[in-house]
């Protein structure tokens, strides 16, 4: 009985751990990609008024 309740809880505590720094990096990326996005609006702007 306890070979499988700790076999369990490793198979639970890996999924955890999983999801939690699956939705880190996830989090962590779609932050990165709105800051270059923000970044390309700014140059973008920045070279349409150097122009004029």
């Amino acid at each position: 009985m306890s070979v499988l309740v700790d076999g369990m809880m490793v198979v639970l505590f890996i999924i955890f751990m999983v999801f939690v720094f699956g939705g880190y990096h996830k989090n962590k990326s779609a932050q990165r990609e709105a800051g270059f996005k923000r970044d390309e609006e700014k140059q973008n702007k920045n070279n349409k008024e150097s122009e004029s």
